[in-house]
């Protein structure tokens, strides 16, 4: 599909490049933070500075994504990040833990002006049998950047410095709207005369359609307990080598298995999966990841085993982000899609956002592995409620 679909190929390029880059300066910025201030939360803090600023902007970019030009709308967010990347590099060396914050926020609501958008534009450059791959080609490209950016982040922060990883999220930002800026075929259908285009006839279609909400929802219980992962640079300080690096390689295995997991999911269920068969892995896969890092706290002599567990603990949440998506790319027309893909992506980010500031405020106190038990035990209790939700839906065997 990458071979021939010249136009699909070039979005998949922009988001490979950028979220390379992403992950570079996220291990920095976690280091440098942490470093700072002293707090095993720290991190979690900037967990959250990545995520919560994007439930904010959300519902303004899905409204540019129906009403505006989705090419330019993207090519001007990669356009502005470029500054703000830099500036991490000031941060670096003021030692200025607030630019860094700032700086955070300021690349996550760019952001959300790209991700979601980019999801509402990829039914329009693949035919509806390719939508499935698709997705999951897109899923895995955020998922293997992670494993690529955070391990070799990890070690360029370690050896030439942070200001190099913050650079090269910059450049990165650049090569991704010179290849949107290259694709020629729309990425939106013309727009409808009857659209109103706002927030409000999103939530009406929504209220139409109770299989939207169901999967609306869905990414609510891995999300809930993601603020797991702002603790990584906290497991790696206290458990292991406690190094930059040894961060980088935790968030490499939570890459390799978010990479693997839209793979897994799109061989599990076929080209065109039911609605049952997407609620089943969609349930299954949340309680896969609580599982994962339930088992993960009670590792402390194994480096290996713990990056195994984190890798199946991401199996789950890979498949279950990427799969999710794919069913609301398939059920809603694009006249809406943008806004709800963005309302989707809102939602799940002030979860994540949420949780990463629980698990900073408790890791604090209570410490890192009894944050995680919580969350875990949040993330089991929302994938089996959510389940049963939906299976009684009469609409899921339609």
């Amino acid at each position: 599909m990458l071979r021939r679909n010249r136009e699909f190929r070039r979005l998949f390029l922009a988001s490979v490049v950028s979220l390379a880059g992403d992950w570079f300066s996220f291990v920095a910025v976690a280091g440098l933070v942490t470093e700072l201030t002293g707090r095993p939360g720290a991190a979690a803090y900037v967990y959250a500075a990545t995520v919560l600023p994007v439930f904010v902007a959300s519902p303004i970019a899905g409204t540019i994504a129906d009403r505006f030009d989705r090419k330019r709308t993207l090519v001007l967010s990669d356009l502005a990040r470029v500054p703000i990347a830099l500036s991490l590099c000031l941060a670096a060396y003021w030692h200025s833990t607030a630019l860094a914050v700032a700086a955070t926020i300021g690349l996550a609501i760019g952001a959300s002006f790209s991700d979601p958008i980019a999801s509402a534009a990829t039914p329009n450059l693949v035919p509806e049998e390719d939508l499935a791959a698709a997705q999951a080609v897109m899923g895995m490209v955020w998922g293997s950047m992670l494993m690529v950016g955070a391990g070799l982040g990890g070690v360029v922060a370690e050896v030439f410095g942070r200001q190099l990883a913050f650079t090269i999220d910059a450049a990165s930002f650049l090569i991704s709207a010179l290849l949107i800026a290259s694709i020629r075929k729309p990425l939106q259908q013309p727009a409808r005369a009857e659209s109103t285009g706002t927030l409000r006839e999103a939530f009406a279609y929504l209220r139409s359609r109770p299989i939207l909400l169901r999967l609306l929802f869905a990414k609510g219980g891995v999300s809930t307990a993601n603020g797991i992962v702002g603790l990584l640079p906290a497991f790696a300080a206290r458990r292991f080598a406690g190094t930059p690096a040894a961060t980088g390689f935790l968030f490499a295995a939570r890459g390799l298995g978010a990479m693997l997991g839209p793979l897994l999911a799109r061989s599990t269920i076929g080209a065109t999966p039911t609605r049952r068969a997407i609620v089943w892995v969609c349930g299954i896969s949340t309680l896969t990841y609580a599982a994962g890092y339930l088992a993960f706290t009670a590792v402390s002599a194994s480096f290996a085993l713990a990056l195994v567990l984190v890798v199946v603990s991401h199996l789950g949440g890979g498949a279950q982000w990427s799969l999710s998506t794919y069913g609301l790319q398939r059920e809603t027309p694009d006249h809406v899609r943008g806004r709800v893909m963005a309302i989707d992506y809102g939602l799940a980010t002030l979860a994540i956002g949420a949780s990463a500031i629980i698990a900073g405020v408790l890791a604090d106190r209570y410490g890192e592995t009894s944050t995680t038990w919580w969350l875990c035990a949040l993330g089991i209790v929302y994938g089996i409620g959510w389940l049963a939700w939906s299976l009684l839906l009469r609409e899921v065997d339609r």
